[in-house]
């Protein structure tokens, strides 16, 4: 199963992949793995970015690859993040948008781009992934 998303005036469009043992981002640079050893968590999942003691469903992984990719999107063009539907992804992990945010942050490779400072609102006082790592105040997501 391939789900791709179209591309809109805010940037190029999301594909996520997913088959049933994995569901990978060609943006995002995480991933969501099947858990497949005999134990009482067979079937469920693990989300590269969460730690690997949270077992997640099917439902839960991808909308975690949702969220990832929409964070590393939202930092790339100045339309951002819609940030009510990031929240409920978030709380669908059982997590907040910011603590979200924060774990992609601390995966961010040290080569990542830095977001665009001109669109970003003066007042913004939340950061994100990108925005983390470079020392902005801005959301990159």
């Amino acid at each position: 199963m391939n789900i791709v998303t179209k591309a809109d005036e805010r940037g190029p469009a999301m594909a996520i992949s997913a088959t049933d043992w994995l569901i990978t981002s060609d943006v995002a640079h995480e991933a969501a793995f099947r858990v497949d050893l005999p134990e009482q968590d067979r079937g469920k999942w693990i989300l590269s970015y969460l730690p690997t003691h949270r077992r997640l469903t099917r439902n839960q992984a991808m909308a975690g690859m949702v969220l990832a990719e929409m964070i590393v999107l939202g930092g790339l063009y100045p339309a951002g993040l819609n940030h009510e539907v990031a929240q409920l992804h978030a709380a669908e992990l059982g997590s907040t948008l910011p603590d979200i945010m924060s774990l992609l942050a601390l995966r961010a490779p040290a080569d990542s781009p830095e977001p665009d400072v001109d669109w970003c609102p003066a007042d913004d006082r939340t950061r994100s992934a990108a925005a983390l790592l470079h020392g902005t105040r801005c959301f990159a997501a």
